[in-house]
């Protein structure tokens, strides 16, 4: 009990020191938690359009070159609601209804050729922003998504979960 409570405070130590050094840096548009996500994973920004999940979003067709950096805006959920992806440019934003979690984050590459989106996420509002990563993988059948979010311990956090792409407003989540 005394080492979880002791490895619970020196993480939110940790991320309590990087946000503070980290900033806001250049383009990034947030709290610096993605570039903290990105070295505490060895992991670096790259295109979503460019990986392997592209073919499940709506990237820009681009002429011969490198493919597009970001995708137009699209949205993917589970079939009770509970959970939400939202993919827009380089960043997701993922959300469970049940378990009142928020992720944000931004797309990347870790060592290894490992792909998904880096970022922090946060339970009920409580504004403590804990470091994950969440893994999109694109399910057989086109149109739908395997995500699965997990901690620096690479704990499992959410999922995995399948997510069907929506091309209508989303109703309310069903009762958790």
């Amino acid at each position: 009990m005394i080492s979880k409570l002791r490895r619970s405070f020196l993480v939110g130590a940790w991320m309590l020191e990087a946000l503070f050094f980290a900033g806001c840096g250049p383009g990034l548009g947030g709290t610096g938690t993605g570039a903290a996500a990105f070295a505490a994973f060895g992991a670096s920004a790259a295109p979503v359009c460019g990986g392997v999940v592209a073919g499940a979003l709506a990237c820009p067709s681009a002429p011969a070159g490198p493919p597009p950096s970001g995708t137009l805006p699209v949205q993917f959920a589970d079939v009770a609601g509970q959970v939400v992806l939202e993919v827009n440019g380089n960043f997701a934003q993922l959300d469970d209804s049940c378990l009142k979690l928020h992720f944000s984050g931004e797309f990347g590459t870790a060592a290894g050729g490992a792909q998904g989106f880096f970022g922090s996420y946060e339970i009920d509002n409580n504004g403590l922003d804990v470091i994950a990563a969440l893994s999109v993988v694109p399910a057989s059948g086109g149109g739908a998504l395997t995500t699965e979010l997990h901690d620096v311990q690479g704990l499992a956090v959410v999922g995995p979960v399948l997510l069907r792409r929506v091309t209508v407003p989303l109703p309310a989540p069903n009762p958790c």
